[in-house]
C-alpha cells in the first residue's frame, strides 16, 4: 500500500500544484481531507473552475461508499471507544477497509496500524510531490496526471471480469457523464453517479454483491 500511495500522493500533488493550490494547501488536504480519489477530484475541479459548492457536493456522492465501509469495520471491531471510532472513521479509505475484512483479526489497533500507515503515505507522496514537480521534467510531471484514471482502471477490472453486469453499469455511467457533462458541466459527475447507483439497483444481481467477490 505505501509503493502505491506515495506515486498516488505525488500525482493528487501534480494536479494541485496545477490548479493554483500553494504547497501548504496541496499537503493539508491529504491531512485533514484523505480521500485520494476525492481530493484528485476536487483539484481537477478547481482547476476546471467549478464552484465550492458542486465540489463540496461532487465529493460528497463520491465518497458516500465510506459511511457503508466504516459501519462494517466498526461492525467487526470488538473493543474501542468513541476517540478511537473517529479516527478510525477518518483512516478508512477502500485499501485499509479490504485489508482489515479480509484479517481475521478485530482488533481496533489493528486496523489503526493499516490506516495510519496509509494515511501517513498519501501525505508523504504529497509531501514529495509539493518538493520536486519543479525540478522533473515536465513529461514526467504530466504523467503523474493520469494516476487517476490509473486508480479507477486498477478497482474496476476485477469487478468487471467477474460480472457482465457490472461491465455493463460501468459504461453506462460513462456514457451518462460524457452526455451529460454537454449540459450539465461539472454537475455532470454527481448526476451520473447518482442515476448510475439508481440502475445498478435494478440491473446488479444481490447475490453477487452478497457473495464479497465485487
Amino acid at each position: 500500500m505505501t509503493f502505491g500511495y506515495i506515486p498516488m500522493g505525488i500525482g493528487y500533488a501534480a494536479i494541485a500544484i496545477k490548479a493554483g493550490m500553494t504547497p501548504v494547501e496541496t499537503v493539508s488536504m491529504s491531512f485533514l481531507v484523505y480521500a485520494g480519489a476525492g481530493q484528485i477530484i476536487a483539484a481537477s475541479m478547481v482547476l476546471s473552475g467549478a464552484t465550492l459548492m458542486t465540489i463540496i457536493l461532487t465529493n460528497f456522492v463520491v465518497n458516500l461508499r465510506y459511511l457503508v465501509m466504516s459501519t462494517c469495520v466498526l461492525n467487526k471491531i470488538e473493543k474501542s471507544n468513541l476517540p478511537l471510532n473517529i479516527l478510525a472513521a477518518h483512516l478508512t479509505v477502500d485499501e485499509s477497509f479490504a485489508m482489515f475484512s479480509l484479517s481475521e483479526n478485530s482488533s481496533i489497533w489493528i486496523f489503526l496500524g493499516i490506516g495510519l500507515t496509509s494515511w501517513l503515505s498519501w501525505c508523504l507522496g504529497a509531501g514529495i510531490g509539493v518538493v520536486v514537480l519543479d525540478l522533473l521534467p515536465i513529461i514526467v510531471t504530466n504523467s503523474f496526471n493520469i494516476s487517476l484514471y490509473a486508480l479507477f482502471v486498477a478497482i474496476l477490472i476485477p469487478s468487471i471480469k467477474e460480472s457482465r453486469q457490472i461491465a455493463l453499469l460501468v459504461l453506462i455511467t460513462a456514457v451518462l457523464n460524457i452526455v451529460l457533462s454537454q449540459f450539465l458541466g461539472n454537475w455532470s459527475l454527481i448526476v451520473s453517479t447518482l442515476l448510475g447507483a439508481l440502475i445498478g439497483m435494478n440491473i446488479v444481481d444481490d447475490g453477487y454483491l452478497l457473495s464479497g467477490d465485487c
